[in-house]
C-alpha cells in the first residue's frame, strides 16, 4: 500500500505513520496486527526541538519504569538489572540537563 498525502505542521515536531487491521475472524488469531513507523523529524532554522512538557512528562515515565523494574519485575540477574537502572538514570540525568539548558524549573 502507498499512501501520499500533504500536510502542514506549524513548526519543529515529528511525524510517523501508525496502521491497524481489524481483528482477525480466527479463533487461532483473534488479534488484529499492527505497525508503527519510526519518527521523521520537522526541523526549522532557529527553532529547537524541544518540549518542556514532553520531558518532564518523560521524567515521569522514567521514574515509574524504574520503580518498577527495581520492585515489581521478575528479577534478572544482578548485573542485567544493574545496566536496565543504569539506563534509566543515563535517559533522566540526560533530560535533568536539558531543562536546566532551557532555564525550566523541575
Amino acid at each position: 500500500m502507498t499512501l501520499k498525502e500533504t500536510i502542514q505542521v506549524p513548526g519543529v515536531g515529528w511525524l510517523a505513520a501508525r496502521c491497524a487491521s481489524r481483528p482477525g475472524p480466527s479463533v487461532v488469531w483473534p488479534y488484529g496486527i499492527e505497525a508503527h513507523t519510526s519518527p521523521v523529524y520537522v526541523r526549522v532554522p532557529g527553532q529547537e526541538l524541544f518540549s518542556a512538557s514532553a520531558a518532564a512528562y518523560m521524567l515521569t515515565l522514567i521514574d515509574g519504569a524504574q520503580t518498577w523494574a527495581a520492585t515489581l519485575a521478575t528479577r534478572p540477574e544482578t548485573e542485567r538489572l544493574t545496566r536496565v537502572l543504569r539506563v534509566f538514570a543515563d535517559a533522566r540525568d540526560q533530560l535533568h540537563r536539558r531543562l536546566h539548558e532551557h532555564g525550566v524549573r523541575h
